[in-house]
């Protein structure tokens, strides 16, 4: 079966959405959740996925030692990010990288896997593997208890549980090193995350895993 997130479906949501996310509580907080783990850090970093440059704006505004690399399949969001933040950045997909190997001391990888196919997914994580260097940090985001709806909506091939993300990283030759999750409010974020983890209320939408190239 052909993959439905082609670059045109991506070039369309991206310009359709981009306001949409900037104001996302939760994409707001997986971005700088992510961000400051660079604090104070300096290298190559590959962001796979880089959609409208988010996690970029945040970095570069940090004065950090990073050298930014990129992919993303959709045509449009190269073309932007290019425009905002320095770095190399080229259109391709998650499945064939074009940078050598052991390249990268950075990879991240937010909320692209679930948009792939399982044999897809994958090939993704030996890419990401082959460009890393050894003992790499790659940083990966998924959802977690998703709908029918929003998997449909948002075109998600795969579904994860936090076993199953854990599981197939570990399989793909990383360790753990400490995982991250979060909860979609669109009002009262910080406090209602804060409830639903202490009370176990909500089950977590986002789960952010930090790994380490075995």
């Amino acid at each position: 079966m052909r993959n439905p997130n082609t670059e045109q479906f991506w070039d369309k949501k991206n310009l359709c959405e981009e306001r949409k996310l900037s104001r996302s509580p939760i994409f707001i907080d997986k971005n700088h959740i992510v961000a400051s783990y660079f604090d104070g850090l300096n290298g190559k970093l590959l962001n796979i996925g880089v959609g409208h440059g988010a996690l970029e704006n945040l970095l570069v505004k940090k004065m950090l030692g990073i050298k930014f690399f990129g992919i993303d399949i959709s045509k449009g969001a190269i073309n932007k990010i290019n425009n905002i933040v320095k770095g190399k950045y080229v259109i391709a997909n998650a499945q064939k990288i074009p940078f050598d190997d052991n390249l990268f001391d950075f990879v991240v990888e937010l909320d692209v896997l679930e948009h792939l196919q399982r044999e897809e997914s994958i090939e993704s994580l030996e890419e990401v593997r082959r460009v890393i260097k050894g003992r790499g940090i790659f940083i990966i985001s998924v959802p977690l208890n998703e709908s029918n709806k929003d998997k449909n909506l948002n075109r998600h091939l795969l579904a994860f549980d936090e076993h199953t993300i854990l599981q197939l990283l570990r399989d793909s030759g990383f360790e753990i090193l400490k995982t991250k999750k979060l909860y979609a409010f669109r009002n009262y974020y910080l406090i209602k995350s804060f409830l639903a983890k202490l009370f176990k209320i909500k089950k977590p939408n986002l789960i952010i895993v930090f790994c380490r190239k075995k």
